[in-house]
This record gives C-alpha cells, sequence and structure tokens, in this order.
C-alpha cells in the first residue's frame, strides 16, 4: 500500500499480513498471520528519548529501546489506532478505530477508547471462542 513506513529493522510479517494507506511501524514487532490493519495505524514508543537527564536537550537525548510487540493472528486494527511498544495483542482481537493501545489486549476480544480497555467479547460464548482459537490452530499448521 502506499505510505507506509518501516523505520525498525526487527519486524517479522506473516502470510496475509494487509497494511492500509498511512501504517507507520517505528518499533520492533511481530505481525502474525491473517492481520487486517486499516488507515492511518501507528506502532510507536512508550519513550522514544531519555528525557530525565538534566542539562541534555530532548534533540540529544539518548534513545531508548522498547520491548518486541507481538500482533498475533487473526487480528484487526482499526483506522487512527496508536499502539504503543511492548504489548501484545491477542489472537482473534479486534481493536476498534481512534484507540490507544498501551497494554496487552487478550484472544478474541473486542478494545477500545483512549486509553483502550474492553469493550466486549468478540464472541457470545466460550464454546464459540475456542472453537475459534483450535480453528486458528489447525489453519496455522496447514498453512
Amino acid at each position: 500500500m502506499p505510505y507506509v513506513a518501516f523505520v525498525k529493522r526487527n519486524i517479522r510479517i506473516g502470510n496475509k499480513v494487509k497494511f492500509d494507506t498511512g501504517t507507520f511501524v517505528a518499533i520492533d514487532v511481530k505481525f502474525g498471520n491473517n492481520i487486517l490493519i486499516a488507515a492511518n495505524v501507528s506502532f510507536d514508543n512508550k519513550i522514544d528519548h531519555d528525557y530525565t537527564e538534566p542539562a541534555v536537550l530532548m534533540w540529544n537525548a539518548a534513545r531508548i529501546e522498547d520491548e518486541m510487540t507481538i500482533i498475533e493472528d487473526d487480528v484487526w486494527i482499526g483506522n487512527n489506532v496508536t499502539v504503543i511498544a511492548g504489548i501484545t495483542i491477542g489472537r482473534g482481537s479486534i481493536v476498534a478505530a481512534g484507540a490507544l493501545v498501551n497494554k496487552d489486549v487478550p484472544a478474541c476480544e473486542i478494545w477500545g477508547g483512549v486509553p483502550t480497555k474492553k469493550i466486549k467479547d468478540r464472541f457470545n460464548n466460550i464454546q464459540d471462542q475456542i472453537k475459534h482459537l483450535e480453528f486458528l490452530n489447525i489453519s496455522n499448521i496447514q498453512k
């Protein structure tokens, strides 16, 4: 897609990962399989510059490395979402448009808001969730 930027070197991308226009990846991240990323999604550092050292300009401040971010299989991330480094978005989850993801999103849940919080479960009952996760296990073995 046009206007998609990757500015880190430790980025792993699985099969069938769609990045829409304006996606910006500025952190180390591992993308699983079958992922939809809508327009203008940013993957950003928690803290990019060490601002705690006195008598050092932000411009000259040391860069801070963040932990790996993991986007697991079968995830859909809506428009204008910001994902902060070091989190995991679990298998089968959805992140609503405009969210700020600053903590882990469990499998098969729908999260949104600033900061993000659980909106609801993706499936109506635990049996459907288990069925879906088992399906993902089988489909990943057969890829």
